[in-house]
């Protein structure tokens, strides 16, 4: 029988979740548990650990950012814990992008605040990669029916799947901002930051909030967020900031998902 890698290891640390999960109540937030594994880890196992450490996320040669992981153990294993229900597709899918992050193999998933214990091991290889990293082309993503600029939006989602393609889900929203910019550059585009948008209230400017977008030429806004529930962002209030700019298209694309799906935006 084939032994699993590191399986000595991830052993070890599945019976430390158990211990902490049996030993702690569920209602707590995530860094008790986090750091109730620190202390069995390091101090009664003697397993070193690395606990929210910062890694940089490179794309195509570019510094895009820098997210931090919950665990590092000893130095092969990545260890992600979660407050949740379940444990959800999208909670493995970010599993491996931390994997890929760090350049190892396996990972381990635990999750807290439940009325059982339930965790997930993963391996990243390529087709576990392809399994939960789904992609597809902007030919079936975008209808070019009464579509404005049709070339630069073939583009621009083109570039927008590339960057998913290559990171993932799990990282902060300016990761994918910086990501997207870059890859743009390549692709020829005219494309410049914006850290910021105006709010309007019934016609009224009524502030200014930090929000990471894109501007390509003077035809388009490019919105990429990593949030929950893409619901929670009303829309209205993207195309009162594209009216304000005078910019007719715009693109929303949620990377926080196990399948990208951009959101063309018309005013």
């Amino acid at each position: 029988m084939t032994e699993l890698l590191h399986a000595q290891l991830t052993k070890a640390i599945i019976g430390v979740y158990y211990d902490v999960y049996n030993n702690l109540s569920q209602t707590y937030p995530e860094f008790i548990y986090e750091n109730s594994m620190i202390v069995d880890l390091e101090q009664e196992k003697g397993i070193p650990c690395v606990q929210q450490d910062e890694y940089e996320i490179w794309y195509k040669d570019r510094l895009v950012g820098k997210q931090r992981l919950d665990i590092f153990v000893a130095g092969e294993v990545v260890v992600e814990l979660k407050v949740a229900e379940r444990i959800e597709r999208i909670h493995l899918a970010q599993l491996l992008s931390y994997l890929k992050t760090v350049g190892k193999e396996v990972g381990l998933l635990f999750r807290f605040g439940g009325p059982e214990p339930e965790f997930a091991r993963r391996v990243l290889t390529a087709r576990a990669w392809e399994k939960d990293i789904e992609t597809s082309s902007p030919d079936k993503l975008v209808s070019d029916e009464d579509l404005l600029h049709p070339d630069l939006v073939y583009d621009v989602v083109g570039g927008l799947l590339e960057v998913f393609r290559a990171l993932g889900p799990g990282f902060i929203y300016r990761i994918y901002a910086n990501a997207c910019h870059h890859e743009f550059r390549l692709r020829g585009l005219d494309v410049a930051p914006r850290r910021s948008i105006r709010v309007y209230y019934k016609g009224h400017d009524v502030g200014e909030i930090k929000f990471a977008h894109l501007q390509v030429a003077d035809q388009m806004l490019v919105f990429p967020v990593a949030i929950r529930d893409i619901a929670d962002i009303r829309i209205e209030n993207l195309k009162d900031w594209m009216r304000h700019r005078h910019i007719p298209l715009g693109i929303l694309a949620n990377f926080h998902t196990t399948w990208l799906e951009p959101v063309i935006l018309r005013v």
